[in-house]
């Protein structure tokens, strides 16, 4: 129980952290008067002032803060600034105020690469050999033999066996240049994939099997780049099918996270930074709905501010706040919810 807290309040506080730095960082880039950076919530425990900005920790460790000027009040009121100050948030161009916002979600993507990188450099990266070759097939015919490993489908970089099979499945009856490596050399192959006549794929008759090994630094960095985007475009496509009604939503809250969180820290801390990449990812798309107080929200109404060509009112403000927070509300609830159920049926099982 101990080590499930505390590792999920290190994961979590990582990745508000790491959001909260890309508002800062941009925020103070674009020329906005940041009057706090803070980690945790609740009562200070601890300040300092430097250039301009109060840095703080707080007694509630879960999550991290920026308060800028224009936007947010500060606690002493000392501390504010004039409403028509050129370092206010609100005085600021949309799109000083639309990187600021977005800077976000971006470092989560950044942080998300980087942890991935760490991880592969430490266990190696996957590679795709051919494990068998069936003889008057595509492949054979081609000269691949067992043993080789690929490395570019179709004039592009192969990271993983499931690229491997998308480019393949994905060319049926069109020629492609797949690069493998034997002995130390790297041999070209030009292949034609023939068609499935039940699902109409590519095929080329091989038996592929992936196998992990260690890699250069530069190489393990284009993995992490290729996986992120792999994780990330995989929970939007997800978000779309359950948005549709193609598939029914499973969304984990926060008392699931914090089991799986605890889960995989006893797997390891390479588990754990691999789970912790992951959640970066998908927080950080998840910032970007476009809901009221979610980055995206923000984002939503800053554009409507651009077309419109004057900002929502202080009134119109507040009340797609409150909107985006009950929102994010229900969906917390139904979160939590559904984690309560999963562990009552796990408790009974």
């Amino acid at each position: 129980m101990l080590l499930t807290l505390l590792s999920f309040i290190l994961v979590f506080s990582l990745f508000a952290f790491v959001h909260e730095l890309g508002h800062f960082v941009a925020g103070r880039a674009c020329g906005i008067k940041v009057l706090e950076f803070s980690i945790g919530f609740g009562p200070r425990f601890f300040k300092t002032k430097r250039g301009g900005v109060i840095y703080s920790l707080r007694l509630l460790p879960l999550g991290a803060f920026v308060k800028f000027a224009g936007l947010d009040r500060p606690e002493d009121p000392a501390e504010d600034i004039p409403e028509n100050d050129p370092a206010s948030f609100r005085n600021k161009p949309i799109w000083a105020r639309i990187a600021t916002v977005l800077a976000g979600p971006l470092m989560n993507f950044i942080a998300a690469v980087v942890i991935f990188a760490v991880v592969f450099i430490a266990i190696g990266v996957p590679a795709t050999m051919i494990k068998d070759v069936e003889p008057g097939r595509p492949a054979a015919a081609a000269g691949m033999l067992p043993g080789d490993r690929i490395v570019e489908v179709a004039g592009r970089p192969a990271r993983g066996i499931g690229e491997v099979r998308e480019r393949i499945m994905s060319s049926p009856g069109r020629e492609i240049m797949v690069v493998v490596e034997r002995d130390g050399r790297r041999v070209p192959l030009r292949i034609t994939p023939e068609r499935d006549p039940s699902t109409g794929s590519g095929l080329i008759g091989v038996t592929l099997q992936e196998v992990w090994g260690p890699a250069p630094v530069r190489e393990s960095l284009a993995y992490a780049w290729s996986f992120t985007r792999s994780v990330a475009s995989g929970l939007v496509r997800a978000l779309a099918r359950m948005a549709t009604g193609r598939m029914k939503p499973d969304v984990a809250g926060p008392i699931g996270i914090a089991q799986m969180v605890g889960q995989t820290a006893r797997l390891g801390l390479t588990n754990l930074l691999f789970l912790t990449a992951v959640l970066n990812v998908n927080l950080g798309i998840l910032n970007l709905l476009p809901i009221p107080i979610l980055d995206g929200g923000w984002i939503i109404m800053l554009l409507f501010e651009a077309i419109r060509r004057r900002p929502l009112t202080e009134s119109q403000e507040t009340l797609a706040r409150l909107i985006g927070l009950a929102v994010i509300g229900l969906i917390i609830l139904f979160a939590t919810a559904s984690d309560i159920a999963r562990l009552s049926s796990g408790l009974r099982g």
